[in-house]
This record gives C-alpha cells, sequence and structure tokens, in this order.
C-alpha cells in the first residue's frame, strides 16, 4: 500500500507540474532585421506568416528569389513614380532596396476582449537611402517651387549620405507633430479627391501590360474599377509622430487611427508605426489593427522597444 501511494503521489505531482508549465504563457521572438529581435509579453502570441532575413547565411534560395523581385518590384515603381510626378530629370534608382522583410500575426487578450495584430517588418539598406537622397537633392536644386516646397522638411536637405550617427543626431532635434482637426480635414480632402484618379490610373497602368485580354474585356475591367474608385474614402482622426528612445537606440514613432469608407461601409483602423536606424540601414516596423485594439497595441510595442520620449519630442 505505501508503495502505491508513493507511485500516485509522483505521478499527481508530475501532472501537477506538467499543466502548471503549460499553463504557463511563454514570450514569443520577432525579427526585426539586422541582428535586433523583439519579444512579445507572455500574453502575446505571434505567428510567422513570412520571414526573409536580413542575414544572407539565414535564406533559403526561394527566400532570394522572394526578394529579388521584391527589389525589382520597387526600383521600377520609385523610377515610374518619380518619371511622372517629377519634372526634373534624376539619376534612376538601382540595386537593392530591400534587404529583408517580415510579417507576423499577433494574438493577446486582456479585459478588454481579444486583440488581432498585424507586424510588417521592412528592412530598407544603406544603398537605397543614399539613392533617395541624392534623389531629393536633385529635385531641390532644379525642380519647381511646388516640388521644392514639399521637401522643404526633408533630411535630404542637411546630409549628404545616410550613417546611423547622421539619422540618430537628426531625430534627436526633431520636434513632435500631431495633427487633427480642422488641419488634418483639410488635408483629407485633398487626398480623397486625388484618390479615384491614382486608383485609376495604377489600374491602367496594369491593364496597359495585359496582352492576352480583349479590347472588350479591359474596358469592362476598367468602367469597373472607376465605378469602384469613385466609392472609396479615407477619413481619420489623428495623425502623429514624435522621436523616442528604445532598446535599440534613437528612432521616430508614429501612429494613425482612422477609418476606410466604401459603399456606405466604414471600417475603422490603427496603424503604429516606428523607424528605428542601423548601421546597414533603417528597420521599418508597421503594426496594423482594427482601432478597438489602438490602446492594447500601443502599451505592447511600448513594452517590447521600452520606449521614452526624447526632449525633442515635447
Amino acid at each position: 500500500m505505501r508503495t502505491l501511494n508513493k507511485k500516485l503521489m509522483t505521478l499527481a505531482c508530475a501532472t501537477c507540474l506538467t499543466v502548471g508549465m503549460g499553463a504557463v504563457a511563454c514570450a514569443d521572438t520577432v525579427d526585426l532585421g539586422y541582428g535586433m529581435y523583439g519579444t512579445t509579453s507572455p500574453t502575446v502570441k505571434a505567428v510567422e506568416v513570412m520571414h526573409i532575413s536580413t542575414d544572407t547565411r539565414l535564406r533559403n534560395q526561394e527566400q532570394d528569389k522572394f526578394l529579388k523581385v521584391a527589389n525589382k518590384s520597387a526600383v521600377d515603381t520609385i523610377n515610374n513614380v518619380v518619371k511622372v510626378q517629377t519634372g526634373v530629370a534624376v539619376e534612376p534608382v538601382k540595386g537593392d532596396f530591400l534587404d529583408g522583410y517580415s510579417f507576423y500575426q499577433l494574438q493577446g487578450t486582456d479585459k478588454q476582449g481579444h486583440h488581432i495584430g498585424g507586424l510588417i517588418v521592412i528592412n530598407y539598406s544603406k544603398n537605397a537611402i543614399d539613392q533617395v537622397i541624392g534623389m531629393n537633392k536633385t529635385i531641390l536644386e532644379k525642380g519647381s517651387d511646388a516640388e521644392k516646397a514639399a521637401l522643404k522638411h526633408s533630411i535630404s536637405k542637411h546630409v549628404e549620405s545616410y550613417s546611423k550617427e547622421t539619422a540618430q543626431q537628426q531625430l534627436q532635434g526633431m520636434k513632435s507633430n500631431t495633427i487633427e482637426g480642422a488641419k488634418l480635414a483639410k488635408d483629407l480632402k485633398t487626398i480623397n479627391d486625388k484618390l479615384p484618379s491614382q486608383i485609376i490610373g495604377t489600374f491602367d497602368k496594369m491593364l496597359a501590360t495585359d496582352k492576352k485580354s480583349s479590347p472588350k474585356s479591359i474596358e469592362e475591367v476598367r468602367s469597373y474599377v472607376d465605378f469602384m474608385a469613385k466609392q472609396v474614402s479615407l477619413d481619420a482622426t489623428h495623425v502623429a509622430y514624435k522621436p523616442v528612445q528604445t532598446r535599440y537606440g534613437t528612432a521616430v514613432a508614429g501612429d494613425l487611427r482612422g477609418s476606410l469608407k466604401y459603399d456606405g461601409f466604414r471600417n475603422t483602423y490603427s496603424l503604429i508605426g516606428y523607424a528605428v536606424p542601423t548601421d546597414k540601414g533603417v528597420s521599418l516596423q508597421l503594426l496594423m489593427s482594427d482601432d478597438s485594439s489602438y490602446d492594447y497595441w500601443a502599451n505592447e510595442l511600448n513594452h517590447m522597444y521600452q520606449t521614452q520620449s526624447l526632449k525633442g519630442g515635447k
């Protein structure tokens, strides 16, 4: 009997230990690129949807191929946009713009309920930033008054090339900015006035490359897109950015809260972003969620980054 009791006690202890271990939530790790990693709170689960490391040694052939295609698309898009929107002859960009890319689905629960967010990490290379600086300098020198005005706050006015130290110095002197009320409403009206033509213009370029569809089919698609584009509008209640100090160094944090309206329906959203300078480039992290989860994810990112406001941001 004594032996049986010992076995039962051992089994009970093992069961309690197993259940106890299962009940303890474990934090997850997300790759922010360039050797930086973030750790979630124990109550937040991070699921990797896509991950292409900035470390070439950690990438497979398929990931290298995907990144090559993404870089070509980025270069083509930037060159086309600059050509259409700028009246200045600038040197076309080339080379790799992206060093890595990741997407994680985040989930967490608190007293308010269940929260879902999508974390996108985009790693912009030093090569990309240097070329954009050079492009902006050309526009500031030779562009129209309107083009120069659009770049009046550009960091390109103050630097010749990108470096982590220079970027951090610029951020430390940055003033925080919040746009709300009448100013935001005015900016949104300008955006919404141009939105249909921009959507249609993008689809027209895509349709122009379609060599298989008949002219009738293309016209039907264009008519449908034209109708749909006029039903879409953006709304926002808050846009802000400020310099911050994080566990990864000086960075800039921003957020946007608003909604996307389509044909009478309204979908609320929030977007929280961090841009962190590194020696090899800039890591941009964007967390998207429903606006009802904004406070939850803002607190989670503050925990992950150990965020502190800088004097320049007050």
